[in-house]
């Protein structure tokens, strides 16, 4: 299960999170990541102490020249104009985000994570250092859904933004359990971990209710271990 899904999943109504679940266990195992240029940039800006700028722009002119191309697909062309918005999107909410002062560097590769009786698949875009071999991890999160700018109230765009956040809280949780398990890593500062959400704009962290959060996670897991071999196919799944 991805920890977006678990995230999602932890905020739903039950309705919300039986869908939740189906998708998660009937998922397609040929979907292809969207954003994965405008994230492979991002983590590499942020990864080099300097910041270069012309590194991001770079990648943009090799976007637009691909979106361009008369042998690239329709899809390929939809997934490097995407990307362009979303490069295009954090440079302008940069400041808002606030992660220029952060110690980042690369995370390793992390297999999937067993809480529970679940297989939870997250991967940090970065490692925090902190004072004192203290250390967290953040993750950039460009994903539209829930849109916040779809919406026409400033109402609606509040619930979708606290939707965001809520996510963001319970995937920090998330990351902690997760660097936790890794025992010769440092000590995990839950003050260090972070969500940058470029669509809000905000760099989103740990609350005080963060020890229930993590607490949360792990009790979902528990009663999604014993729901998981119970969930049937729906009609377009059995299509797929």
């Amino acid at each position: 299960m991805s920890a977006t899904a678990l995230a999602e999943y932890l905020i739903l109504q039950p309705d919300g999170q039986e869908s939740v679940l189906h998708d998660s266990k009937f998922a397609s195992s040929f979907i292809t990541a969207k954003y994965a240029d405008a994230m492979r940039a991002l983590r590499s800006y942020h990864w080099d102490p300097r910041r270069p700028a012309g590194l991001l722009t770079t990648v943009k002119n090799g976007l637009t020249a691909k979106s361009l191309h008369g042998d690239t697909t329709p899809y390929g062309r939809d997934e490097a104009l995407r990307c362009i918005e979303g490069i295009g999107l954090f440079e302008q909410h940069e400041n808002a985000l606030a992660m220029r002062g952060l110690s980042l560097s690369e995370p390793p590769r992390l297999g999937a994570l067993m809480i529970e009786g679940v297989s939870l698949s997250i991967q940090p875009d970065f490692l925090v250092a902190g004072p004192n071999g203290r250390f967290g991890a953040g993750m950039l999160r460009l994903a539209k859904a829930p849109d916040p700018s779809a919406c026409k109230t400033p109402e609606a765009r509040r619930r979708r933004g606290d939707h965001r956040r809520e996510m963001a809280r319970y995937m920090i949780a998330m990351m902690q359990i997760l660097l936790e398990a890794q025992r010769d890593v440092g000590t995990p500062d839950p003050a260090l971990f972070f969500v940058a959400d470029v669509r809000i704009p905000e760099r989103i962290m740990a609350l005080n209710d963060h020890t229930t959060r993590m607490k949360a996670v792990r009790a979902a897991c528990r009663q999604i271990a014993v729901l998981w071999d119970s969930v049937e196919p729906r009609a377009r799944a059995l299509k797929g």
